[in-house]
Protein backbone atom coordinates (compact mmCIF):
# COMPACT_ATOMS: atom_id res chain seq x y z
CA UNK A 1 0.00 0.00 0.00
CA UNK A 2 1.07 3.56 -0.59
CA UNK A 3 -0.11 7.15 -0.06
CA UNK A 4 1.39 10.44 -1.62
CA UNK A 5 0.60 13.75 -0.48
CA UNK A 6 0.40 17.61 -2.54
CA UNK A 7 2.83 19.23 -4.20
CA UNK A 8 6.33 20.14 -2.56
CA UNK A 9 7.63 22.58 -4.74
CA UNK A 10 11.71 22.73 -4.75
CA UNK A 11 13.03 25.61 -6.24
CA UNK A 12 17.12 26.84 -7.05
CA UNK A 13 18.23 29.25 -5.04
CA UNK A 14 18.87 32.60 -6.38
CA UNK A 15 20.65 35.24 -4.29
CA UNK A 16 21.27 38.43 -6.15
CA UNK A 17 23.84 40.86 -4.25
CA UNK A 18 22.31 44.54 -3.18
CA UNK A 19 24.81 47.14 -4.06
CA UNK A 20 27.14 44.96 -5.83
CA UNK A 21 28.40 45.45 -8.80
CA UNK A 22 28.65 41.96 -10.12
CA UNK A 23 25.68 39.77 -10.95
CA UNK A 24 25.26 36.28 -8.93
CA UNK A 25 25.75 33.11 -11.12
CA UNK A 26 23.00 31.06 -11.13
CA UNK A 27 23.21 28.20 -13.56
CA UNK A 28 23.43 24.11 -14.58
CA UNK A 29 24.93 22.32 -16.71
CA UNK A 30 23.77 19.35 -18.82
CA UNK A 31 26.51 17.26 -18.35
CA UNK A 32 24.84 14.12 -19.30
CA UNK A 33 21.65 12.97 -21.47
CA UNK A 34 20.38 10.76 -18.56
CA UNK A 35 21.05 13.03 -15.47
CA UNK A 36 23.64 14.13 -13.58
CA UNK A 37 24.16 15.73 -9.76
CA UNK A 38 27.02 17.50 -7.88
CA UNK A 39 27.49 16.40 -4.50
CA UNK A 40 30.61 18.52 -3.23
CA UNK A 41 32.18 21.71 -4.07
CA UNK A 42 35.79 23.27 -3.38
CA UNK A 43 37.62 26.61 -4.13
CA UNK A 44 40.24 25.87 -7.03
CA UNK A 45 43.76 27.43 -6.94
CA UNK A 46 43.81 29.81 -9.28
CA UNK A 47 40.04 30.58 -9.11
CA UNK A 48 36.84 29.14 -10.00
CA UNK A 49 35.75 25.62 -8.79
CA UNK A 50 35.86 22.17 -8.41
CA UNK A 51 32.41 20.14 -8.89
CA UNK A 52 32.38 16.40 -8.19
CA UNK A 53 29.54 14.07 -8.38
CA UNK A 54 27.95 11.39 -10.50
CA UNK A 55 26.20 11.04 -14.10
CA UNK A 56 24.56 8.64 -16.46
CA UNK A 57 24.88 8.55 -19.95
CA UNK A 58 21.36 7.53 -20.37
CA UNK A 59 18.19 6.69 -18.69
CA UNK A 60 18.92 3.77 -16.96
CA UNK A 61 22.95 3.20 -17.59
CA UNK A 62 25.36 2.51 -14.78
CA UNK A 63 26.52 6.25 -12.83
CA UNK A 64 29.93 7.58 -13.82
CA UNK A 65 31.48 9.79 -11.38
CA UNK A 66 32.75 13.32 -12.95
CA UNK A 67 34.94 16.00 -12.57
CA UNK A 68 33.27 19.55 -13.32
CA UNK A 69 35.96 22.27 -13.47
CA UNK A 70 34.51 25.86 -13.83
CA UNK A 71 35.64 29.72 -13.65
CA UNK A 72 34.77 32.54 -10.87
CA UNK A 73 32.05 33.18 -14.17
CA UNK A 74 30.85 29.98 -13.64
CA UNK A 75 32.45 28.54 -17.33
CA UNK A 76 33.22 24.89 -17.76
CA UNK A 77 36.99 24.99 -17.79
CA UNK A 78 36.93 20.90 -18.28
CA UNK A 79 34.48 18.36 -17.53
CA UNK A 80 35.95 14.75 -17.19
CA UNK A 81 34.12 11.28 -16.37
CA UNK A 82 35.30 8.27 -14.80
CA UNK A 83 33.97 4.84 -15.20
CA UNK A 84 32.99 2.17 -17.74
CA UNK A 85 29.85 0.41 -19.26
CA UNK A 86 30.03 -2.54 -16.83
CA UNK A 87 30.83 -0.64 -13.12
CA UNK A 88 29.20 1.69 -10.93
CA UNK A 89 31.19 4.76 -10.08
CA UNK A 90 29.93 7.39 -8.29
CA UNK A 91 32.05 10.45 -5.99
CA UNK A 92 30.18 11.64 -3.05
CA UNK A 93 31.47 14.43 -0.28
CA UNK A 94 34.89 13.09 0.19
CA UNK A 95 36.98 15.64 -1.18
CA UNK A 96 40.08 16.70 -0.52
CA UNK A 97 42.74 19.45 -2.15
CA UNK A 98 46.03 18.71 -2.73
CA UNK A 99 49.10 21.33 -3.91
CA UNK A 100 48.72 20.04 -7.39
CA UNK A 101 45.44 18.14 -7.33
CA UNK A 102 42.55 16.34 -5.51
CA UNK A 103 41.72 12.76 -3.50
CA UNK A 104 38.43 11.57 -4.13
CA UNK A 105 36.47 8.99 -2.25
CA UNK A 106 33.38 7.30 -3.34
CA UNK A 107 31.84 4.00 -4.31
CA UNK A 108 32.46 1.23 -7.38
CA UNK A 109 31.38 -1.72 -8.02
CA UNK A 110 33.96 -4.59 -8.57
CA UNK A 111 31.69 -6.13 -9.23
CA UNK A 112 29.96 -5.32 -5.67
CA UNK A 113 30.28 -1.93 -3.83
CA UNK A 114 33.18 -0.96 -2.39
CA UNK A 115 35.29 1.81 -1.11
CA UNK A 116 36.86 4.01 -3.63
CA UNK A 117 39.77 6.54 -3.65
CA UNK A 118 41.35 8.36 -6.48
CA UNK A 119 44.28 10.57 -6.95
CA UNK A 120 43.54 13.12 -9.68
CA UNK A 121 45.88 15.76 -11.30
CA UNK A 122 44.83 19.47 -10.88
CA UNK A 123 43.65 18.43 -15.19
CA UNK A 124 41.28 15.66 -13.40
CA UNK A 125 43.83 13.35 -15.24
CA UNK A 126 43.99 9.68 -12.55
CA UNK A 127 47.49 9.40 -10.85
CA UNK A 128 46.03 6.39 -9.09
CA UNK A 129 42.78 4.55 -7.71
CA UNK A 130 42.15 1.91 -4.93
CA UNK A 131 38.98 -0.08 -3.87
CA UNK A 132 38.94 -1.38 -0.75
CA UNK A 133 37.53 -5.24 0.07
CA UNK A 134 34.45 -5.15 3.05
CA UNK A 135 33.49 -1.84 2.50
CA UNK A 136 30.47 -0.96 0.59
CA UNK A 137 31.22 2.89 -0.01
CA UNK A 138 33.04 6.04 1.34
CA UNK A 139 30.81 8.89 2.18
CA UNK A 140 33.40 11.36 3.40
CA UNK A 141 37.22 11.47 3.61
CA UNK A 142 39.25 13.70 6.10
CA UNK A 143 42.77 14.96 6.46
CA UNK A 144 44.37 14.00 9.85
CA UNK A 145 46.62 16.32 11.71
CA UNK A 146 49.68 13.54 11.57
CA UNK A 147 49.07 13.04 7.77
CA UNK A 148 47.27 10.58 6.06
CA UNK A 149 43.16 10.65 5.88
CA UNK A 150 40.58 9.12 7.88
CA UNK A 151 37.67 7.57 5.36
CA UNK A 152 34.21 7.66 6.63
CA UNK A 153 31.55 5.16 4.97
CA UNK A 154 29.81 2.07 5.22
CA UNK A 155 29.79 -1.93 5.28
CA UNK A 156 26.36 -2.53 4.14
CA UNK A 157 24.61 -0.71 6.80
CA UNK A 158 26.94 -0.07 9.73
CA UNK A 159 29.46 2.15 9.91
CA UNK A 160 32.85 1.85 8.63
CA UNK A 161 36.46 3.90 9.16
CA UNK A 162 39.52 3.22 7.51
CA UNK A 163 43.25 4.83 8.17
CA UNK A 164 44.93 5.00 4.90
CA UNK A 165 48.26 6.53 4.18
CA UNK A 166 49.46 9.00 1.58
CA UNK A 167 49.36 6.40 -0.95
CA UNK A 168 45.72 5.12 -0.25
CA UNK A 169 47.11 1.84 1.66
CA UNK A 170 44.79 0.48 4.34
CA UNK A 171 46.65 1.46 8.23
CA UNK A 172 43.68 0.50 10.12
CA UNK A 173 39.53 -0.88 9.28
CA UNK A 174 37.08 -1.03 11.94
CA UNK A 175 33.00 -1.71 10.90
CA UNK A 176 30.83 -0.45 14.74
CA UNK A 177 27.50 -1.53 15.31
CA UNK A 178 25.73 1.77 14.70
CA UNK A 179 24.10 3.35 11.42
CA UNK A 180 26.38 4.59 8.49
CA UNK A 181 27.50 7.38 7.88
CA UNK A 182 26.67 10.33 5.39
CA UNK A 183 28.72 12.80 6.92
CA UNK A 184 31.51 13.58 9.32
CA UNK A 185 33.89 15.92 10.64
CA UNK A 186 37.48 15.67 12.97
CA UNK A 187 36.98 17.07 16.12
CA UNK A 188 39.52 20.34 16.68
CA UNK A 189 42.13 17.81 18.41
CA UNK A 190 41.92 15.57 15.52
CA UNK A 191 41.59 12.37 17.83
CA UNK A 192 37.84 11.50 17.40
CA UNK A 193 35.70 11.88 14.92
CA UNK A 194 31.88 13.32 15.00
CA UNK A 195 29.92 10.86 12.55
CA UNK A 196 26.30 11.52 11.43
CA UNK A 197 24.21 9.29 10.23
CA UNK A 198 20.14 8.87 9.14
CA UNK A 199 19.30 9.58 12.54
CA UNK A 200 22.19 9.19 14.83
CA UNK A 201 25.12 10.80 15.73
CA UNK A 202 28.09 9.12 17.06
CA UNK A 203 31.37 9.92 18.11
CA UNK A 204 34.30 7.69 17.94
CA UNK A 205 38.10 7.98 19.35
CA UNK A 206 40.72 7.41 16.63
CA UNK A 207 43.07 6.19 19.86
CA UNK A 208 41.18 3.61 21.10
CA UNK A 209 39.32 2.88 18.04
CA UNK A 210 35.82 2.76 20.06
CA UNK A 211 32.34 4.02 20.41
CA UNK A 212 32.61 7.08 23.10
CA UNK A 213 28.91 7.81 22.54
CA UNK A 214 25.94 7.34 20.57
CA UNK A 215 22.80 9.22 20.28
CA UNK A 216 19.44 8.51 18.28
CA UNK A 217 18.26 11.49 17.14
CA UNK A 218 14.30 11.38 18.57
CA UNK A 219 12.76 14.08 16.57
CA UNK A 220 10.69 16.89 18.59
CA UNK A 221 6.93 16.29 17.72
CA UNK A 222 5.48 19.05 15.50
CA UNK A 223 2.44 20.85 16.19
CA UNK A 224 0.58 17.73 14.31
CA UNK A 225 2.18 15.46 16.23
CA UNK A 226 4.75 12.97 15.96
CA UNK A 227 7.10 12.91 12.36
CA UNK A 228 6.71 9.92 10.56
CA UNK A 229 9.87 9.94 9.10
CA UNK A 230 13.70 12.04 10.11
CA UNK A 231 16.45 12.56 8.28
CA UNK A 232 20.01 14.08 9.02
CA UNK A 233 21.02 15.57 5.94
CA UNK A 234 23.86 17.89 7.05
CA UNK A 235 26.55 18.44 9.96
CA UNK A 236 29.41 21.22 10.64
CA UNK A 237 31.37 21.79 13.46
CA UNK A 238 31.33 25.10 15.30
CA UNK A 239 33.17 26.44 18.20
CA UNK A 240 33.69 25.52 21.56
CA UNK A 241 33.70 21.85 20.91
CA UNK A 242 29.70 22.22 19.06
CA UNK A 243 28.55 21.27 16.00
CA UNK A 244 25.69 21.94 14.15
CA UNK A 245 22.82 19.35 12.49
CA UNK A 246 20.42 20.10 9.40
CA UNK A 247 17.49 17.44 8.56
CA UNK A 248 13.97 16.94 7.33
CA UNK A 249 11.21 15.15 8.75
CA UNK A 250 8.18 13.93 7.01
CA UNK A 251 4.48 13.15 8.76
CA UNK A 252 1.75 11.19 6.43
CA UNK A 253 -1.63 12.92 7.65
CA UNK A 254 -5.08 11.65 5.65
CA UNK A 255 -4.68 13.76 2.76
CA UNK A 256 -1.25 15.15 2.34
CA UNK A 257 2.91 14.59 3.84
CA UNK A 258 3.70 17.08 5.98
CA UNK A 259 7.89 18.46 6.11
CA UNK A 260 9.68 20.21 8.28
CA UNK A 261 12.98 22.12 8.68
CA UNK A 262 15.20 20.15 11.69
CA UNK A 263 18.02 21.99 12.77
CA UNK A 264 20.16 21.29 16.24
CA UNK A 265 23.08 22.07 18.33
CA UNK A 266 25.20 19.49 20.05
CA UNK A 267 28.65 19.17 22.17
CA UNK A 268 31.59 16.35 21.76
CA UNK A 269 30.12 15.17 25.10
CA UNK A 270 27.09 14.08 23.42
CA UNK A 271 24.60 16.90 24.53
CA UNK A 272 22.29 18.42 23.07
CA UNK A 273 22.19 22.20 23.43
CA UNK A 274 19.34 22.64 21.80
CA UNK A 275 16.90 21.82 18.93
CA UNK A 276 13.91 23.00 16.71
CA UNK A 277 11.95 23.28 13.42
CA UNK A 278 11.95 26.64 11.28
CA UNK A 279 9.24 27.95 9.68
CA UNK A 280 9.96 31.41 7.26
CA UNK A 281 9.08 34.87 8.99
CA UNK A 282 5.71 34.36 6.31
CA UNK A 283 4.34 31.74 7.14
CA UNK A 284 2.06 30.58 10.43
CA UNK A 285 3.00 26.72 10.44
CA UNK A 286 6.13 24.35 9.65
CA UNK A 287 4.56 22.44 6.94
CA UNK A 288 6.63 22.29 2.87
CA UNK A 289 9.72 22.93 4.79
CA UNK A 290 13.20 20.84 4.64
CA UNK A 291 16.40 21.32 5.27
CA UNK A 292 19.40 20.85 3.17
CA UNK A 293 22.70 22.20 4.46
CA UNK A 294 24.80 23.96 7.25
CA UNK A 295 27.18 26.51 7.35
CA UNK A 296 29.46 27.93 9.60
CA UNK A 297 30.70 31.40 10.06
CA UNK A 298 33.43 31.54 12.59
CA UNK A 299 33.71 35.52 12.27
CA UNK A 300 30.62 36.45 13.22
CA UNK A 301 29.87 33.07 15.39
CA UNK A 302 26.49 32.53 13.39
CA UNK A 303 24.88 29.73 11.58
CA UNK A 304 23.60 29.60 8.12
CA UNK A 305 20.40 26.99 8.09
CA UNK A 306 19.60 26.60 4.50
CA UNK A 307 16.90 24.80 3.28
CA UNK A 308 13.19 25.36 1.28
CA UNK A 309 9.82 26.81 2.57
CA UNK A 310 6.93 26.34 0.39
CA UNK A 311 8.20 27.26 -3.33
CA UNK A 312 11.19 29.31 -1.92
CA UNK A 313 14.87 28.57 -0.58
CA UNK A 314 15.32 29.56 3.16
CA UNK A 315 18.34 31.23 5.01
CA UNK A 316 17.99 31.11 8.74
CA UNK A 317 20.89 32.74 10.12
CA UNK A 318 21.19 31.76 14.00
CA UNK A 319 23.26 32.64 17.05
CA UNK A 320 25.12 29.59 18.52
CA UNK A 321 22.22 29.33 21.17
CA UNK A 322 19.71 28.73 18.58
CA UNK A 323 18.37 32.98 18.60
CA UNK A 324 17.56 33.77 15.28
CA UNK A 325 19.27 36.85 13.97
CA UNK A 326 17.75 36.43 10.54
CA UNK A 327 15.12 35.09 8.23
CA UNK A 328 14.02 35.25 4.44
CA UNK A 329 13.16 33.59 1.54
CA UNK A 330 14.71 33.09 -1.84
CA UNK A 331 13.38 33.24 -5.18
CA UNK A 332 14.57 30.71 -7.97
CA UNK A 333 13.95 30.10 -11.46
CA UNK A 334 13.23 26.14 -11.10
CA UNK A 335 13.42 22.88 -9.03
CA UNK A 336 16.06 22.10 -6.85
CA UNK A 337 16.84 18.64 -5.91
CA UNK A 338 19.37 19.49 -3.01
CA UNK A 339 22.15 21.89 -2.75
CA UNK A 340 25.86 22.09 -0.48
CA UNK A 341 26.76 25.66 0.40
CA UNK A 342 30.25 26.53 1.13
CA UNK A 343 31.73 30.42 2.04
CA UNK A 344 34.46 30.74 -0.12
CA UNK A 345 36.67 34.33 1.36
CA UNK A 346 33.80 36.85 -0.07
CA UNK A 347 31.50 34.81 -1.76
CA UNK A 348 29.23 31.72 -1.39
CA UNK A 349 29.16 28.79 -3.46
CA UNK A 350 26.76 25.81 -4.28
CA UNK A 351 26.36 22.94 -6.02
CA UNK A 352 23.49 20.19 -5.96
CA UNK A 353 21.13 19.15 -8.55
CA UNK A 354 18.15 20.93 -10.35
CA UNK A 355 15.01 19.57 -12.29
CA UNK A 356 15.88 20.63 -15.78
CA UNK A 357 15.39 18.54 -18.83
CA UNK A 358 16.04 15.97 -16.10
CA UNK A 359 18.42 16.34 -13.54
CA UNK A 360 21.28 18.68 -13.96
CA UNK A 361 24.01 19.75 -11.97
CA UNK A 362 23.85 23.20 -10.53
CA UNK A 363 25.69 25.98 -9.50
CA UNK A 364 25.88 28.71 -7.71
CA UNK A 365 27.82 32.13 -7.08
CA UNK A 366 27.18 34.95 -5.11
CA UNK A 367 28.43 38.50 -6.40
CA UNK A 368 29.61 39.27 -2.59
CA UNK A 369 29.52 38.26 0.83
CA UNK A 370 25.88 39.63 1.49
CA UNK A 371 23.01 37.02 0.56
CA UNK A 372 20.19 39.32 -0.96
CA UNK A 373 17.23 37.02 0.47
CA UNK A 374 14.04 38.88 -1.41
CA UNK A 375 11.16 36.32 -2.95
CA UNK A 376 10.47 37.32 -6.39
CA UNK A 377 6.82 36.05 -6.87
CA UNK A 378 6.50 37.69 -10.29
CA UNK A 379 9.57 35.28 -11.72
CA UNK A 380 7.41 32.76 -10.79
CA UNK A 381 4.60 32.44 -11.75
CA UNK A 382 6.02 33.69 -15.27
CA UNK A 383 7.52 30.45 -15.45
CA UNK A 384 4.00 28.41 -14.58
CA UNK A 385 3.26 26.30 -18.15
CA UNK A 386 -0.12 27.00 -19.01
CA UNK A 387 -0.83 23.30 -19.07
CA UNK A 388 -1.00 21.87 -15.90
CA UNK A 389 -0.84 18.54 -14.07
CA UNK A 390 -1.12 17.32 -10.48
CA UNK A 391 -1.43 13.88 -8.32
CA UNK A 392 -4.51 12.28 -6.86
CA UNK A 393 -5.34 9.09 -4.66
CA UNK A 394 -7.45 7.13 -2.94
CA UNK A 395 -6.09 6.35 0.86
CA UNK A 396 -8.61 3.69 1.76
CA UNK A 397 -8.13 1.80 -1.47
CA UNK A 398 -4.16 2.64 -1.71
CA UNK A 399 -4.57 3.92 -5.74
CA UNK A 400 -3.29 6.93 -7.32
CA UNK A 401 -3.61 8.83 -10.09
CA UNK A 402 -1.57 11.67 -12.60
CA UNK A 403 -4.39 14.17 -13.34
CA UNK A 404 -3.12 16.58 -16.39
CA UNK A 405 -4.81 19.47 -17.89
CA UNK A 406 -3.52 20.59 -21.24
CA UNK A 407 -4.41 23.20 -23.96
CA UNK A 408 -3.36 21.10 -26.83
CA UNK A 409 -5.22 18.28 -28.89
CA UNK A 410 -2.57 15.71 -28.71
CA UNK A 411 0.93 15.65 -26.89
CA UNK A 412 3.51 12.96 -25.53
CA UNK A 413 4.53 13.58 -21.84
CA UNK A 414 7.12 11.84 -19.63
CA UNK A 415 7.57 11.88 -16.44
CA UNK A 416 10.17 10.81 -13.96
CA UNK A 417 9.79 9.08 -10.82
CA UNK A 418 13.27 9.87 -8.50
CA UNK A 419 14.48 8.52 -5.31
CA UNK A 420 15.49 10.45 -2.78
CA UNK A 421 19.38 9.55 -3.59
CA UNK A 422 19.28 11.08 -6.77
CA UNK A 423 18.35 7.87 -8.54
CA UNK A 424 16.13 7.45 -11.42
CA UNK A 425 12.84 4.98 -10.21
CA UNK A 426 10.73 5.23 -13.27
CA UNK A 427 9.57 6.72 -16.51
CA UNK A 428 6.74 7.25 -17.46
CA UNK A 429 5.31 8.22 -21.14
CA UNK A 430 1.57 9.19 -21.55
CA UNK A 431 -0.22 10.73 -24.74
CA UNK A 432 -2.48 13.65 -23.50
CA UNK A 433 -5.56 14.71 -25.46
CA UNK A 434 -6.99 18.37 -24.71
CA UNK A 435 -8.58 18.65 -20.92
CA UNK A 436 -8.01 16.78 -18.29
CA UNK A 437 -6.46 13.35 -18.46
CA UNK A 438 -6.16 10.41 -15.59
CA UNK A 439 -3.62 8.04 -15.50
CA UNK A 440 -3.12 5.10 -12.60
CA UNK A 441 0.28 5.44 -11.75
CA UNK A 442 2.51 2.27 -11.08
CA UNK A 443 4.66 1.77 -8.28
CA UNK A 444 4.33 -2.03 -8.00
CA UNK A 445 8.00 -3.22 -7.06
CA UNK A 446 9.19 0.40 -5.77
CA UNK A 447 10.77 -0.03 -2.42
CA UNK A 448 9.39 1.87 0.75
CA UNK A 449 10.32 5.68 1.19
CA UNK A 450 9.76 9.24 -0.75
CA UNK A 451 10.02 9.90 -4.06
CA UNK A 452 9.50 12.40 -6.70
CA UNK A 453 7.79 12.66 -9.59
CA UNK A 454 8.81 15.56 -12.39
CA UNK A 455 7.43 16.46 -15.60
CA UNK A 456 10.77 16.58 -18.42
CA UNK A 457 11.09 19.55 -19.78
CA UNK A 458 8.64 22.19 -18.28
CA UNK A 459 9.75 23.87 -15.00
CA UNK A 460 6.89 22.29 -13.00
CA UNK A 461 8.26 22.08 -9.77
CA UNK A 462 8.19 18.12 -8.65
CA UNK A 463 5.77 16.74 -6.38
CA UNK A 464 6.41 14.57 -3.71
CA UNK A 465 4.92 10.42 -3.37
CA UNK A 466 5.45 8.31 -0.02
CA UNK A 467 5.19 4.79 -0.65
CA UNK A 468 4.13 2.33 1.44
CA UNK A 469 3.89 -1.20 1.50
Amino acid sequence: MFTLTRCLSLLCLWLPILGASQTAINKVFNLAPGYDAGWAILPAAGGGYAIFGEQRSSIGARPDAFFLRVDQGGNALFHRAYGSPDTDEAFGRGVVALADGWLVAGAKSAPTSRGWVVRLNASGQVMWENTYPNTTKFTQLLPLPAGGYLAVGALGNLLQLVQLSADGSVLWQNTYPVPEAIDAYLTSSGKACIVMGANRVSKVHLGTKQVVWSRTISFPALPLGAPEIGRLTDIAPLSDGRFAVIGSVYRELPTALHTAHYAAVGNERGEWMWERYFRSATRSDYDENEGFSVTFLPNTQNILFTGKVGDNISVTRTDLNGNVVEQREIAAPGPIYAATLIRDGAHYAMTGAAFSDGMNTYFYRSAGNALSMLADHALQEAEVPADKWDLQYEPNLGRAWLVANTQENLREATFRLWALDGSLAREIRLWLTEGENRFPLDLNGLPEGLYWLAEVGTPSPPKALFVRH
